[in-house]
């Protein structure tokens, strides 16, 4: 299992309070990597992860990309590449080809001759793979909702000619909820090499749960590398001499969300996309030190305005719970917006 002490990342600003960059563990990474690294396990080409936007998948691919070789036990090669919108015009086979060497870190991405590009670009994934010592490699194809019928054909070809190269590749499709409709069109169209390859397994992601709020604020309060304690335990020394730490700010960020519930009547649950999170305890934070206050007069009130100033409340119907057959609230909570 990952924890937060191993994964935590922060870079805070120079005011020694508020985070400007800050990245950490949560239990939903950690369940996206455990899962992931069970379909390798397994022996399985690939995989498909859909969530809603501003879940934190994108962070959660860069946390796999840093601790995947560990959860698995062995050196392994894992690329993360990220598939721009193609609005206007969908991408050629070399325009593809150069965007993903680009994002590989491989040098020499023109030429006329597109046998050539391919031949390159492949040597340099297998190449990879080779030096990690495994034969193996892992593509985290990021924002896969935009690859369009035919670039499936162009991973096609690259899964088949890595395992030419006696690498043995597994490619993990990430993207938001309308990627989980993409097998019904291929299903549709007899297309099984693609269900196959890149939907074998599939994972939801979703924000945090009432019932993790303490380990992600954990997180958060994890030293930078090389720091006895975090820069917000600087700025207040004796209320964390006292025993104070920002997990206990956890019953005011439920006791907000269950207020939100109630108002609005939902049911089944309510998660808080990690953006709306971090939004949230930055508010309530330059709230604490721009009125002067003390963190231990933190209350509930204070982050229901915080979560409201985030944001969250206009999107609201987006991230509740259907577990439990939630479309009359969806409908009830759209229309109170």
């Amino acid at each position: 299992m990952i924890t937060a002490d191993e994964v935590s990342d922060k870079n805070v600003g120079s005011n020694g309070l508020l985070f400007t960059n800050v990245t950490v563990w949560t239990p939903e990474i950690d369940r996206f990597g455990q899962s992931v690294a069970r379909w390798i396990r397994m022996g399985q080409p690939g995989g498909a992860v859909y969530g809603q936007q501003r879940n934190g998948k994108t962070r959660a691919c860069s946390y796999l990309v840093r601790f995947l070789p560990e959860v698995l036990g062995y050196q392994i090669a894992v690329l993360h590449w990220s598939i721009p919108e193609q609005i206007e015009s969908k991408q050629t086979e070399r325009e593809f080809i150069q965007e993903m060497m680009h994002q590989s870190n491989c040098a020499r991405v023109m030429g006329r001759d597109l046998a050539v590009l391919r031949r390159r670009f492949l040597t340099h994934l297998a190449e990879l793979a080779l030096g990690a010592g495994s034969k193996r490699i892992v593509v985290i194809i990021d924002e896969a909702q935009n690859l369009f019928r035919a670039q499936y054909g162009y991973l096609i070809h690259c899964f088949n000619s890595l395992e030419n190269f006696g690498v043995q590749p597994f490619f993990l499709l990430v993207g938001q909820p309308e990627l989980q409709n993409t097998p019904v069109g291929w299903a549709e169209a007899s297309g099984m090499q693609v269900l196959g390859r890149f939907f074998a397994r599939e994972h939801r992601y979703r924000g945090v749960d009432r019932t993790e709020v303490e380990a992600v604020l954990d997180g958060f309060d994890m030293p930078t590398d090389g720091e006895a304690c975090s820069d917000l335990a600087k700025r207040y020394p004796a209320e964390y001499e006292a025993g104070w730490c920002l997990r206990k700010l956890a019953p005011f960020f439920v006791e907000a969300m269950d207020m939100v519930m109630q108002q609005h009547n939902i049911q089944s649950g309510l998660r808080l996309p990690m953006q709306y999170f971090h939004s949230t305890l930055l508010d309530l934070l330059y709230r604490v030190k721009d009125e002067n206050i003390s963190l231990l007069q933190v209350s509930t009130p204070m982050v229901l305005t915080s979560l409201k100033e985030s944001g969250f409340l206009s999107v609201l119907a987006y991230y509740v719970d259907p577990s439990s057959g939630d479309s009359g609230t969806h409908r009830a909570v759209r229309g109170m917006m």
